[in-house]
């Protein structure tokens, strides 16, 4: 379906422009692609030398004001010297002798000018009321050299230094490599009299004609345009050579600068300069008034005409579709296939078009036609809808002709009309690929359409914003609403159901009571109402306090409840004297409290307690009758229960909303803040290469990009050029190729400035030693050096990738491979991508409780000889389809372990291809994992790419290369990228004979952890929840609960040593026997959390917990995520040291719980552990991006480490650990700190996998 509909494609998009490679054939232009850098404003030091002299010259006959205004002056005509010379430098040969003669004739008429304006003003000095004395101080000014262009002898169009044009205020100055022209001798009649501030122009009424300064920055900015366009088609033909005009290739690419904007939009830039204020009282300001009010009235006029002659064009295109004759249309075109009425489409009006349909191979004999149209290369779509009907035309049919119809209007904004033919089933009419496509009238330009892209797409995104704006708001109004109305259902229902049990709650309830003749308890006043107070005293003799002393100034605590015991509180009683100093007797010692009674009580419950003593009524509770309000009937107190009941539902429901809402909103302040750190650290990485100035790219500023060098491909180059895109090359403006001015003395950067698009998220660029073609090209390994722009309007478009995969945590969780692609997942798609995953659907799935209850169906169909159902559910915020055949393939308790494993997973990766073509699909990214979805790359290529899911690129993940390596191999041919899970472990295996051949695609990205899963800040399995800043008391807690739950000695607190892993052989199974003794021999304690698949292994395991378990040493030979949770918490030190170990989470999560890891260097644990002895630099540079972490004061180590295999090896570490956690509890204390504010989460992989995607997308 793509390739039969031609440059459209199914997105209707537009095509990248990028087409910068190694030893390819550089970058093509596109016409008005780029545009004048904006220069900044110069000081003195920036003035030619002609110009300061002249400054200096003019303090002895200048007014400060008018030096001040001469300055500014100089300063525009600097401006205006560097626009055009950087045009020049951008020119073929070809063009700049053009633009030469051009310039000439445009430098005679600016004398011309020059001479009126001299004139003009001294008819205005003669009639002014200034002081003649301002103007004799001008009358002997130098600032009257005419502005003249020079031609060299031989033509070749050299230009050079024209001298000071006082009326048109303007400089040029030469190309580089060529020697400046001597300034003619300015002609007597130019020696203007006054002084002329602002550049401005006069005018001449026997000469009759006017010009000023903004005029003729205007021509100059038009010429270029029409230069750029005129002679762009004559240029592309032409090679760059040195030899043509004596010019090297280096004098026709821009130095250090590129033209990021349209000439067009120089002349509104100029106009705005040269337009600025003018200071009052000098003597042009009349006639400079008069010249802005022409200009303005010419404008308005010019612009109403062409609207004027728009309007005709448009009328007589709506009435030429209204009243044309169909059959004198088509007399002498019955062999056309596309006729249209008008002949030349007219933007803003309709359009007619006939298609005969007999003229079509493709749709001659469909019987539905569509018409399926854009504008402006299918860039504009309107908003009611791209898609026509077409109906046969009320003409003849013959053999020849068969017209079919139809009406569309075309935009004003257009300077084209796109459009295809199809039958909505496959069969595609497009002009052989190429789209249909016709130029409209009364419309804008190509160059128009570009230039407004930014704005247009700042509009769209300000639009869309506002639309989520308000959808957000109205959700939440809808929110309110439902929960005030819950709130309401919630008061009512409980008012009723109080109403209607009432008598129960108070029955057995009293006033006051007695036991054996002495006083329990009494109230006051004795009829308590709700809404009121209520005393209560209670003798304390009575019960069981009475066997038992309590002393003076100790309290008995009230334990009370209403209706049931809900709205339960407490409160303290203090000891008074008897309520009656008559009747008090030795039996009595009376405690008080004065508890306020809620509208809906109607009976409260209470019990008394002293310590750990009780006094319950002998478990009966006490119970007092709470009677209704005065003058209330009993509907009336319902009522008002309700009400009451509505209000603190209301407002309990919004108090929990607010705190949700700000703890999501501190959630998303904190990955913000680490994702930023990210980024900050990638920079500083890369600063020896390359850094920016400013450091954080903004769009619609500049930026200056320093480049060095000598640790890439282009070290010792004599000449470094910068050429580049942004929005991962498919925006319309390319930079380049620029030539980079050199390093500085003493320095090695090279250094470009450009100007960032207001519409850009991405800037994309790459280095070379040649501006274009053969050469060497620094790509930075095939992924092009990409920084993010800050700033931009635009989001960057979200890519749409899918996993597929046996396992996926927690449904599906077998080892690591399942935490990946949930966890990456989720991270891919917090960054604003789509992300879905396709599994097998498992019986065990049917018990699952995250699943079993939202599965939902989504489609079928018969393939592979079996009907195929899929349905569908979100798991962990990512939405997850069930592949499930018929023929019983996964009706399996497990994920693996069947004998037919290989034969059934290749099933599932057709299944899920098939399943993704059935429905449409079209991903960016197929990401597929380990061998057993590893076919899905091969079968992709052979069975579905070339048969309609031709969108996708593949990306291959190892997790194990244990496992599998024949379909690994196959699978590390066919995909356009792979990986592993650590950078380290992909040094380890790269030599390995299924990943070797294909090295140049292949990288280690480390995983991560899910910090929100592994999160000691809010952990309902700790007994205290704690941060870095309290990581002391959270783990002692912890330890403390550990203990009690596992039956340790807490006697001493004695440092935790944990191993949280299967025990196989990978795993380092006898140094995790040897980690138990050492804990033990050093005076702490042991913890395991485990088991082993092997009897053997396992039988060792019980055999040594025999042995050691007891007050010190416990051993948990099962999988219980709840007791991970605290064991993490509790550790000191968590030993892992695998024999090998492709990323490893246990580190990572030991971190994250502030315990510190004790790693065997290898894989993911060497890159992730950071010893705090020998690794400070390594560590300084990973974690912070730090050349110097004693320069820069860092300290990022995080644990022990070790390289051998042998219990010693495993001693070297493990005793430093010890020893530190006896010789300088502190330090450990901040080292625990420390690792806790470490991020190893998914933010830094995330991004890695994300440009990995795009990097796979270019292959």
């Amino acid at each position: 379906m793509a390739s039969s509909m031609g440059r459209m494609g199914l997105a209707g998009g537009v095509s990248t422009h990028r087409t910068v490679r190694k030893g390819g054939d550089g970058f093509s232009s596109r016409r008005g692609s780029c545009g004048a850098r904006h220069s900044q404003v110069p000081g003195l030091k920036a003035l030619r030398k002609e110009d300061l002299e002249l400054l200096n010259q003019a303090e002895s006959y200048m007014t400060t004001e008018e030096q001040a205004e001469l300055r500014r002056l100089l300063e525009e005509n600097h401006k205006l010297r560097q626009v055009v010379t950087s045009s020049a430098k951008q020119m073929s040969p070809q063009q700049l002798d053009h633009f030469t003669k051009e310039y000439s004739n445009l430098a005679k008429q600016a004398e011309q000018a020059g001479v009126a304006v001299d004139t003009a003003f001294k008819q205005a000095q003669a009639t002014s009321p200034i002081s003649s004395g301002a103007a004799a101080r001008s009358a002997g000014g130098r600032l009257g050299a005419v502005a003249t262009a020079t031609v060299s002898a031989g033509g070749s169009g050299t230009f050079g230094y024209s001298g000071r044009s006082y009326g048109a205020s303007v400089l040029v100055a030469e190309p580089p490599g060529l020697a400046p022209t001597a300034a003619p001798t300015a002609p007597a009649s130019a020696d203007t009299s006054n002084s002329v501030v602002n550049g401005a122009s006069g005018s001449s009424s026997t000469r009759g004609f006017a010009v000023s300064s903004r005029e003729y920055a205007r021509d100059m900015a038009s010429m270029s345009v029409e230069l750029d366009a005129t002679l762009e088609d004559e240029d592309q033909g032409h090679e760059h050579t040195q030899q043509h005009a004596g010019k090297s290739l280096d004098q026709q690419v821009p130095a250090a600068s590129t033209r990021t904007e349209p000439y067009a939009a120089v002349a509104s830039r100029f106009e705005a300069l040269l337009s600025e204020r003018r200071p009052g009282g000098v003597v042009n300001a009349a006639q400079a008034q008069l010249l802005d009010a022409r200009e303005v009235a010419n404008r308005k006029q010019d612009l109403a005409s062409e609207e004027a002659r728009k309007a005709a064009l448009r009328a007589a295109a709506a009435a030429e579709v209204e009243s044309h004759d169909p059959a004198a249309l088509v007399a002498g075109r019955e062999h056309w296939m596309i006729i249209t009425v008008p002949e030349k489409p007219v933007a803003g009006a309709p359009m007619k078009l006939y298609f005969n349909r007999n003229q079509s191979d493709k749709l001659r004999h469909r019987p539905h036609i569509v018409l399926q149209y854009g504008f402006n290369q299918w860039e504009l779509m309107p908003e009611t809808g791209n898609r026509v009907d077409l109906s046969p035309a009320s003409l003849p049919k013959n053999g020849t002709m068969d017209f079919w119809s139809c009406t569309l209007q075309v935009p004003e904004e257009t300077f084209e009309v796109n459009f295809i033919l199809h039958d909505n089933n496959g069969a595609y009419e497009n002009n052989n690929g190429m789209d249909f496509t016709y130029g409209v009238e009364a419309g804008i330009t190509y160059d128009v359409w570009i230039d407004t892209a930014a704005e247009r797409a700042v509009a769209k995104e300000i639009a869309r914003k506002e639309a989520e704006a308000l959808a957000a708001a109205e959700a939440k109004r809808q929110a309110v609403e439902l929960m005030a109305q819950q709130a309401k259902d919630f008061g009512r229902h409980k008012a009723d159901d109080l109403k209607n049990s009432i008598s129960r709650l108070q029955d057995g309830a009293l006033t006051v009571l007695f036991r054996e003749g002495t006083p329990v308890y009494r109230i006051l006043p004795t009829t308590p109402v709700a809404g009121g107070k209520v005393k209560i005293q209670y003798n304390r003799l009575s019960g069981p306090f009475g066997k038992f002393p309590i002393p003076e100034g100790q309290t008995v605590t009230l334990l009370y409840g209403f209706n049931g015991w809900q709205n339960s509180g407490k409160a303290n009683m203090t000891r008074v004297p008897p309520p009656s100093a008559s009747s008090a007797t030795d039996a009595e010692d009376w405690f008080e409290t004065e508890v306020a009674l809620p509208r809906e009580a109607a009976a409260m419950n209470f019990v008394l307690k002293y310590y750990e003593h009780y006094d319950n009524n002998g478990s009966q509770d006490y119970k007092i009758k709470v009677g209704l309000p005065p003058g209330l009937t009993l509907d009336a107190w319902a009522d008002q229960v309700a009400e009451d009941l509505r209000t603190r539902e209301y407002e309990r429901r919004l108090a929990g909303q607010r705190v949700m809402e700000e703890k999501t909103r501190r959630a998303e302040e904190k990955k913000k803040a680490a994702q930023d750190f990210v980024k900050a650290v990638e920079r500083r990485k890369v600063r020896h290469v390359l850094f920016t100035s400013p450091e954080v790219v903004t769009a619609g500023s500049e930026v200056t990009v320093f480049y060095n060098p000598r640790d890439t491909p282009l070290n010792g180059r004599q000449q470094i050029y910068l050429m580049g895109g942004w929005n991962r090359w498919t925006h319309k403006r390319h930079f380049g190729p620029i030539a980079m001015h050199p390093p500085v003395e003493g320095g090695e950067h090279w250094q470009a400035t450009l100007s960032v698009p207001k519409d850009a998220y991405k800037m994309d660029f790459v280095f070379a030693d040649v501006p274009g073609g053969d050469g060497t090209y620094d790509n930075r390994g095939g992924f092009d050096y990409h920084l993010p722009v800050e700033g931009s309007p635009i989001r960057e478009p979200p890519l749409y990738v899918c996993h597929i995969s046996v396992e996926m945590a927690p449904i599906a969780k077998v080892g690591g491979l399942g935490d990946v692609v949930t966890a990456l997942g989720r991270a891919v798609k917090e960054q604003g991508h789509t992300v879905e995953v396709v599994l097998p659907r498992y019986d065990f799935f049917l018990h699952s409780p995250v699943v079993k209850d939202q599965m939902r169906y989504e489609t079928e169909f018969d393939w592979g000889g079996t009907r195929i159902y899929v349905t569908t559910a979100v798991v962990e915020n990512v939405r997850v389809f069930f592949i499930e055949p018929r023929n019983g393939f996964f009706a399996t308790p497990t994920v693996y372990g069947r004998y037919d494993d290989e034969v059934r997973f290749d099933f599932f990766c057709k299944a899920a291809l098939e399943f993704l073509l059935k429905t449409g699909r079209q991903p960016d990214i197929l990401h597929c994992h380990d061998w057993s979805t590893a076919h899905v790359a091969q079968s992709y290529w052979a069975d579905y790419h070339p048969y309609g899911l031709y969108k996708p690129r593949v990306v291959f993940t190892i997790h194990n290369l244990n496992y599998g390596q024949k379909k690994i191999g196959e699978a590390a041919h066919a995909c356009q990228k792979f990986t592993t899970v650590s950078p380290t472990y992909a040094f380890e295996v790269g030599g390995q004979p299924v990943i070797g051949p294909h090295a140049h695609k292949f990288m280690g990205i480390r995983n991560g952890i899910d910090p929100e899963l592994w999160s000691p800040e809010d952990n309902q399995f700790l007994p205290m929840c704690y941060d870095a800043g309290t990581v002391v008391e959270g783990k002692k807690a912890a330890r403390q609960a550990l203990r009690q739950r596992l039956g340790l000695n807490g006697w001493n607190d004695k440092f935790i040593v944990a191993v949280v892993s299967r025990l196989t052989g990978q795993k380092g199974v006898p140094l995790i026997k040897h980690a138990a003794y050492r804990a033990l021999d050093r005076g702490g304690q042991f913890v395991l959390l485990g088991s082993a698949p092997d009897p053997r292994v396992q039988a060792d395991f019980d055999a040594l917990a025999s042995q050691m378990g007891g007050q010190d040493a416990a051993f948990c030979f099962k999988y219980d995520e709840p007791l991970s949770h605290l064991i993490y918490a509790a550790a000191d030190m968590v030993v892992v040291p695998s024999m090998f170990e492709p990323c490893g989470l246990t580190q990572m999560i030991a971190m994250r719980y502030g315990a510190v890891p004790v790693v065997r260097h290898t894989g993911g644990l060497r890159d992730t552990v950071f010893d705090v002895d020998f690794d400070k630099e390594r560590a300084a540079w990973e974690l912070y991006g730090s050349s110097d972490w004693k320069r820069d004061g860092i300290d990022a180590t995080n644990g022990f480490a070790f390289s051998g295999t042998d219990g010693g090896a495993l001693d070297y570490a493990l005793n430093r650990a010890i020893d530190a956690w006896y010789n300088d509890r502190a330090w450990f204390h901040s080292l625990q700190k420390r690792v806790m504010e470490q991020d190893w989460s998914w933010n830094r992989p995330a991004i890695d996998y994300i440009e990995l995607y795009f990097s796979a997308l270019k292959s």
